[in-house]
């Protein structure tokens, strides 16, 4: 819960929503950067993992007795100390998840799945009887639980990309002769990128790129004199007015801010 990814904007905008409607939030993740500083101004409660709520970090000084002796604790072990009061969990993505259900197994929780397409060490959805929903970002999600994982219908909601619509509407700005794709520059999207190149590069346009460089191909693709690259940024929206239209995967988060703003989209 760091940067300006789409899951972690996901998370945002939700715990925002929440604690509007008077809900106390706390984001349990890797913490620290812009994003958690955000958060900690509108009153959302942000904790690392090794502070986790009901849990001690162990560190071979403080231990307990037991009928053997004083056992001192493992070092960078995390040891259930008490219970925790939380109405419910929101999960998302596997081995996060499966972490939390082994440290929180009396809680109810609620699941989001956020792509079909994704690894299945990371988006395949895990069935627990204390996962009482899980949330599909667009319809073919649902449909893929139903049809490769079994999910009961009746368990799966709809319920798009959380976005801020204050912060996306029209502006009347001249558009600008770019399409625009944001994103981490990874191995995930490096396929996307690439035909990307090529098709504005045939219509005579360029492309800009908005995200943090995860990737070994970031060089190889600034060769081509059509490409600009920019880090991720908290004012995506003052792209979003200036392009041509968005380029996004699926019903992503740039699409639906582009549409907000009055911008047609490509969706790979």
């Amino acid at each position: 819960f760091r940067g300006f990814t789409g899951s972690e904007l996901y998370v945002y905008e939700l715990a925002k929503s929440l604690t509007k409607l008077n809900c106390s939030v706390t984001i349990l993740s890797q913490i620290g950067g812009p994003l958690t500083e955000m958060a900690k101004k509108l009153g959302i409660k942000c904790v690392s993992f090794e502070n986790a709520p009901g849990f001690k970090l162990g560190d071979g000084q403080w231990g307990v007795n037991t009928p053997e002796g004083f056992t001192p604790s493992t070092p960078n072990a995390l040891y259930r100390i008490s219970e925790v009061d939380y109405d419910i969990i929101h999960i998302q993505h596997k081995p996060v998840a499966e972490r939390i259900l082994n440290m929180y197994p009396e809680l109810d929780k609620i699941c989001t799945i956020h792509s079909e397409v994704m690894s299945k060490e990371l988006e395949n959805p895990i069935m627990n009887e204390t996962i009482k929903k899980f949330i599909a970002i667009r319809p073919e999600i649902k449909s893929h639980l139903i049809e490769n994982f079994d999910v009961p219908e009746e368990m799966i909601e709809v319920i798009y990309n959380p976005v801020d619509n204050e912060k996306f509407q029209p502006k009347n700005i001249p558009s600008e002769n770019y399409v625009l794709f944001v994103g981490t520059i990874d191995y995930l999207r490096e396929n996307t990128i690439r035909d990307l190149i090529v098709k504005t590069k045939e219509l005579d346009m360029e492309l800009w790129l908005v995200g943090e460089d995860k990737s070994n191909y970031l060089n190889d693709i600034l060769e081509n004199s059509h490409v600009k690259h920019f880090k991720s940024t908290w004012s995506v929206e003052s792209f979003i007015n200036r392009c041509k239209m968005t380029a996004g995967i699926q019903l992503g988060r740039t699409t639906i801010e582009g549409w907000m703003c009055g911008k047609p989209g490509w969706i790979y």
